[in-house]
């Protein structure tokens, strides 16, 4: 069979690469996370170790709480103000609105 566009469809479904845990199954899997670093005893572990339990939290922790954060927690709205310039230097047109959740630039300048 050969490798086109249909086969490398069909093998990817059957293969079922790029599917997310379950939402479920990863809050479980934080929770045990957390039991087992609060388990270990800190004090035993050498410099190195520190270093690199350290260097495999950072790993999995930074880019996934950056993650949640910006799914989680939106920024108060902003307010501005675009003012359209003429060649002369003066300005034409101003146009107030809100940066929020549903802010579509092309809304900001006064079309629907």
């Amino acid at each position: 069979m050969p490798f086109n566009t249909n086969s490398g469809k069909k093998a990817g479904q059957v293969s079922q690469r790029g599917r997310a845990l379950p939402v479920e199954l990863r809050a479980n899997l934080n929770d045990l996370v957390g039991k087992i670093i609060n388990d270990i005893d800190y004090d035993e572990l050498s410099a190195s170790q520190k270093i690199k339990l350290l260097d495999v939290c950072l790993k999995y922790s930074l880019p996934r709480l950056s993650i949640q954060k910006s799914l989680e927690e939106f920024e108060t709205p902003r307010d501005f103000e675009i003012n359209i310039i003429g060649d002369n230097g003066k300005v034409i047109e101003t146009h107030h609105t809100t940066m929020d959740k549903d802010f579509q630039f092309k809304n900001a300048l006064g079309g629907k």
